[in-house]
């Protein structure tokens, strides 16, 4: 069955998307492998392993987390409702840091964004109806990662632990760091932070929404649209 998912993902005519995406090796606009580059001191297997995720669902945010398709609507609703929420918003930019997230680095905003938390929490909100609610399978599968009371609640009524107050803007960029040791990840951070550092005098800008697709379970993330925000 597919899934559906409300992502930023910069535009891909920008070093932002040409950059990062080039670091997974995948482009989820086209959805071509794209030539990664080769680290040295690390394995290149290690590296294949450790961006699979995050190669696979593309370079984006996260602002509506993959869901099925409620039985009672159709995509074109879906559009046509995100179309009209982003044609409501205005454009910002969004300054990013590098940063280790538990067991994975991201791109994280430099300072607080009161704007991104007010897209994201009323894409949740306004779209919600769209999302078939989570078997208990899928609840409980969420709950092994380990929720706070706060999480839980959230993936309760949302179908998504990290919304609302739970919520932060990153752009994933590894999976789990597990495997490597300490001195094999501070060779990839260093090497995320030559590509931010050359991505310094370039805005990153704010000023759509995209509309991923996952055609069937374990299938690579698309982008299905993008919905560009209209407001001044």
């Amino acid at each position: 069955m597919k899934r559906y998912a409300i992502y930023y993902a910069p535009q891909i005519d920008t070093p932002w998307w040409r950059t990062w995406s080039e670091w997974l090796g995948r482009d989820a606009s086209s959805g071509k492998a794209l030539s990664r580059p080769i680290l040295d001191g690390i394995d290149d297997a290690a590296m294949t392993t450790l961006l699979k995720d995050p190669a696979r669902y593309g370079l984006h945010a996260t602002i509506k987390a993959p869901f099925k398709l409620a039985r009672d609507h159709e995509v074109e609703g879906l559009k046509t409702k995100l179309r009209q929420l982003c044609l409501a918003q205005s454009a910002f930019e969004l300054k990013l840091k590098l940063e280790k997230m538990k067991d994975f680095f991201a791109l994280t905003p430099l300072n607080k964004s009161p704007r991104v938390d007010q897209v994201a929490s009323e894409v949740v909100k306004q779209l919600d109806e769209f999302r078939m609610p989570l078997s208990d399978s899928e609840i409980e599968k969420r709950r092994l990662n380990g929720l706070s009371a706060l999480e839980d609640q959230m993936l309760l009524q949302w179908g998504y632990p990290y919304v609302m107050d739970c919520f932060q803007f990153h752009i994933s960029l590894t999976g789990r760091l597990d495997q490597f040791d300490f001195n094999s990840q501070g060779l990839i951070q260093e090497a995320l932070k030559i590509r931010l550092e050359s991505l310094t005098q370039v805005p990153l800008i704010v000023d759509s929404l995209c509309l991923f697709e996952e055609p069937e379970v374990g299938a690579d993330f698309v982008i299905l649209d993008r919905f560009p925000f209209g407001a001044f």
